[in-house]
């Protein structure tokens, strides 16, 4: 395939911020008969002292959001690929009932699955301030465009930063059009994709690259465009395997990274306490805008963190995986510790 056998993405997935700047139609607040609902659940999956793993939609039910939940589904498979839920009042929970709470309103999108070896069904992104540390929910500062492998990523903000610390997301089949419109003959190398580096600090004998080059972008046979672009793990395979990479495999990866930061191609969410983002990692890429943080830690800048897989979207392509294995659903860090529980 060259790249005069390309053709543009479509749908509703595709768009550019400075058209959605205005718009509110993806934001959908709690309504308040949802609270007791809510908080009868939580008594439930407490009671039971249920593992994080193990809160599902029957053990959590919320018939207030039915109707929500069948829109942010829709929207998230069918629509822009991304949905906030607001209003959920945080400083009525401690952290951990607040964990638990997220949990369970993200249960009724998706399977939630490990995030790390950890086990850690739920993340707290927060800088810990831990030397080495190499994942990047556990460190401060500004974060790249980049996709979470995983189908949907959600976030809960407990607290805001000091100044800044913004999510800023775009639609990866906008920027897929925009290498098609200006640098087609980059598309190909983006197609046939990049060795990606899988970090594991018990990796024992297993090779520290994936097995296969794993496409940035890739056509489904259904015909939508899906994207697998995370930056990090590419130049990890440069910088901790020895993977040298040519001088138009530099180039596309630029030109997409530009086209990302370009005005009016993203879109700035300032997420406030109680907002939860929701995001298809299949057509959506995000990021977070550097921040000024408190001093203290429990006034530092923290989001809640869901992976979630959609088991009713299809498996996801094999060639577009960066575990071999998986914790369930088809996704996530298989666990090598006991998780908390509820």
């Amino acid at each position: 395939m060259t790249h005069t056998d390309f053709a543009p993405a479509t749908g509703a997935a595709l768009w550019r911020g400075a058209d959605l700047a205005d718009d509110r139609t993806a934001f959908h607040a709690l309504p308040p008969e949802a609270l007791a609902d809510i908080d009868r659940a939580l008594a439930r999956v407490s009671a039971a002292r249920l593992a994080l793993s193990d809160v599902t939609p029957a053990k959590f039910p919320l018939p207030s959001l039915d109707g929500v939940f069948a829109v942010l589904r829709r929207a998230l498979r069918d629509g822009r690929g991304f949905a906030v839920l607001t209003g959920l009042p945080v400083d009525r929970y401690d952290r951990a009932a607040l964990g638990a709470v997220f949990c369970g309103i993200g249960s009724h999108l998706g399977v939630g699955v490990s995030q790390s070896h950890r086990g850690d069904y739920l993340g707290d992104v927060i800088d810990w301030n831990e030397d080495g540390n190499e994942r990047p929910y556990r460190r401060g500062g500004e974060l790249t465009m980049h996709r979470d492998p995983i189908d949907i990523v959600g976030l809960c903000c407990r607290r805001k930063a000091k100044r800044g610390g913004e999510s800023r997301i775009a639609s990866a089949l906008a920027l897929h059009n925009i290498v098609l419109a200006e640098r087609p003959d980059l598309l190909q190398i983006l197609y046939e994709g990049f060795y990606l580096y899988r970090p594991a600090p018990d990796r024992g004998e297993a090779p520290p690259l994936t097995p296969r080059r794993v496409p940035v972008f890739k056509r489904e046979p259904d015909g939508r465009l899906e994207c697998f672009y995370i930056p990090d793990v590419i130049e990890g395979a440069v910088k901790r395997a020895g993977l040298a990479l040519a001088p138009r495999e530099d180039e596309a990866l630029a030109f997409i990274a530009e086209a990302a930061r370009r005005p009016g191609v993203y879109l700035d969410m300032d997420l406030k306490p109680g907002d939860m983002q929701f995001l298809n990692n299949r057509v959506i890429v995000h990021a977070r805008l550097d921040y000024d943080d408190y001093p203290e830690f429990d006034r530092k800048r923290h989001m809640l963190r869901l992976w979630l897989m959609a088991p009713e979207w299809g498996a996801p392509d094999p060639a577009m995986r960066l575990f071999d294995d998986s914790d369930r659903a088809g996704g996530g860090v298989p666990a090598r510790r006991a998780e908390a529980r509820v």
